[in-house]
């Protein structure tokens, strides 16, 4: 994928994030006031479907595909991007329907889409890495590609039972932190971890035991969704392999942070401060979300966290919002893919603000709901950090439109 395309699909991904908090804004407001046209529950619906395919997967995807050695051949980059359009074009249709209808025939046929145009493109993929030597993120890469395949399993049989009739709520349940445990500690924390892994190597800065880091999280992804479902009240011993898995998890967590910082003076070399400061808030998000997967190994902990809405809600919003997609955001800058100027720095400023305010927000309402303390106005108080964030997405797509124009046609050549 050459630069134009790279950077014109990064625009796109940009602005299906500024649209993802719109629809944000829209949930925060229904919350705090009134909404009567609006129903909550597809919003909702709308704004997750669309976070997942219109913004995060649709990066990782063009990413993994600009990290492939170059030269791609043209017939394999022709199809890299009809699927890439295709995918955008499922994306926007998720977004609508599940706005206007929730769960029915047109939304449930887009999503199916998205899901089927996701295998095609881990099939394009495989094809072309094979026959090429490993190159720097490349195991990661394939991993996260396979842990989306399997996350697929969950909404098939989430999909089958409502078909027939069959859902149990232990099922129901089951089957969706099935889809988001394999959506966010596989596709997107392999897929974000292979980029970070091709981004150094592309400075020369390989990190010391980073096949060993592959490893543990590699054979700990399967048994730590065991985590997600110890309220089904597993025998002792799968519990017992699911609380080891966290443990290896924070073990490999901890041996990555310790890497980067013994090579942090060549790693901030001649790179901007704002992916420097970017990464270390991605770092301390991600040291936090293995500390509390570790502690919910804890059946009692694991119980209260899961039976409180607002503690789960937080939970993934520190992973998606703080880690992957800051992470995101900092490597498309480092890379170039987003031109910096006062204007985008204040964008972002705006934006990571929002976002951990956003966390702080969420955290205080969800131990407040723990200890049976509601936070005053906190529905008002996420309401204007919701604001905040899309003020700061939408400065940074303004300042994209003033200093280059959206090539679509780049696409697809």
């Amino acid at each position: 994928m050459n630069n134009n395309q790279a950077v014109t699909w990064v625009r796109i991904c940009l602005l299906n994030l500024l649209l993802v908090t719109v629809w944000g804004v829209l949930i925060r407001y229904k919350i705090a006031f009134s909404l009567p046209w609006a129903d909550q529950r597809n919003l909702l619906h709308a704004h997750s479907h669309f976070a997942f395919g219109g913004w995060v997967t649709m990066l990782l995807m063009v990413l993994m595909v600009r990290a492939l050695p170059q030269p791609v051949p043209a017939g394999t980059m022709r199809k890299f991007n009809l699927l890439l359009s295709a995918s955008l074009l499922c994306a926007y249709g998720m977004l609508i329907t599940f706005t206007l209808q929730g769960y029915a025939l047109w939304s449930i046929a887009f999503s199916t889409a998205s899901m089927v145009l996701s295998f095609l493109y881990a099939a394009v993929y495989f094809r072309a890495v094979r026959g090429i030597a490993p190159f720097a993120g490349s195991n990661w890469f394939k991993a996260a590609l396979i842990w989306n395949m399997i996350s697929a399993i969950g909404t098939c049989c989430l999909s089958y039972m409502m078909a027939t009739h069959t859902a149990t709520q232990h099922a129901y349940l089951a089957s969706i932190y099935w889809y988001l445990h394999f959506q966010y500690n596989g596709w997107f924390f392999f897929a974000a971890m292979g980029l970070m892994i091709h981004y150094l190597a592309g400075r020369n800065i390989r990190l010391p035991g980073e096949s060993y880091i592959f490893r543990v999280f590699l054979f700990s992804c399967l048994p730590a969704y065991g985590l997600s479902v110890l309220w089904l009240h597993l025998p002792w011993y799968l519990v017992a392999i699911a609380g080891a898995s966290a443990l290896l998890q924070v073990l490999g967590w901890a041996r990555f942070v310790v890497a980067l910082w013994q090579s942090r003076q060549v790693i901030v070399s001649g790179m901007q401060r704002l992916p420097v400061v970017l990464l270390v808030i991605v770092a301390l998000a991600f040291s936090i979300k293995f500390i509390l997967q570790f502690g919910s190994a804890i059946p009692a902990l694991n119980t209260m966290a899961f039976g409180y809405r607002t503690v789960v809600i937080a939970y993934l919003h520190l992973v998606l919002l703080v880690g992957i997609s800051l992470l995101l955001l900092g490597l498309v800058v480092a890379e170039g893919l987003l031109p910096v100027n006062r204007v985008i720095k204040a964008g972002i400023a705006f934006f990571a603000t929002g976002v951990l305010l956003n966390e702080l927000l969420l955290g205080a309402q969800g131990i407040g709901a723990l200890v049976s303390f509601p936070i005053p106005a906190i529905n008002e108080l996420l309401l204007a950090v919701s604001v905040l964030i899309c003020v700061g997405l939408g400065v940074i797509n303004l300042a994209n439109l003033r200093t280059a124009k959206y090539n679509l046609r780049s696409i697809f050549q």
